[in-house]
């Protein structure tokens, strides 16, 4: 479950920055599919082995800066991308604090168990 919705939150927030401001542009559909599908598949791994070590402050801040790299990195992998570092930026505090909001619940929920 978790997997998913991050798929679904990661891909609506790189929408939504892309539809709103200039400087997101991928030249392929696949490309920001492709992120996506990585940066969850990364942080569905992550939050089960880096969150119980760090905690949630030291994992977000890891896990957005990761974020920020990722995207920010992938127009040199898909051709004719084209993303600005501030846009990345964004993208990356914004999933950050989503992120920090989910580690909360899953932190929660092991400490309940």
């Amino acid at each position: 479950m978790n997997f998913l919705l991050k798929v679904v939150i990661y891909m609506t927030v790189l929408h939504g920055i892309h539809l709103l401001l200039d400087g997101l542009d991928y030249s392929t559909i696949l490309a920001p599919v492709g992120v996506v599908l990585f940066l969850a598949t990364v942080g569905h791994f992550a939050d089960r082995w880096v969150l119980p070590l760090l905690g949630n402050p030291l994992s977000t801040l890891a896990g957005g800066s990761f974020m920020v790299a990722v995207i920010w990195g992938s127009q040199f992998l898909f051709p004719g991308s084209h993303v600005r570092f501030p846009v990345a930026l964004l993208a990356g505090v914004v999933l950050g604090g989503v992120e920090y909001r989910m580690h909360r619940d899953i932190l929660g929920r092991k400490e309940r168990v």
